[in-house]
């Protein structure tokens, strides 16, 4: 009767892993088109900004080299969330 219970405690989690090894998904979402990640890549600049401290000669790659303006930088969050009234 034991080991009954523990052979199906066993079928049940080897059930349990080939099921989960055998989804074609990820747990996490797909990143998205290509635009969208341009438009993020944009959003969320990993590069230290000109205007805001030392310039860093070299340290931006060249298809980061024309930084959002600070006026642009500041609108972004109240343009994709009118709903807050900022």
């Amino acid at each position: 009767m034991r080991t009954t219970f523990h052979l199906g405690i066993a079928s049940c989690l080897l059930f349990a892993v080939v099921a989960a090894g055998c989804r074609g998904r990820s747990f996490l979402p797909a990143a998205g088109t290509m635009n969208q990640q341009q438009a993020n890549a944009v959003v969320h600049d990993p590069y230290p900004l000109d205007d805001i401290g030392p310039s860093d000669l070299g340290a931006r790659p060249p298809s980061y080299q024309n930084p959002l303006p600070e006026p642009v930088r500041n609108r972004i969050g109240a343009d994709a969330m009118p709903w807050l009234g900022r």
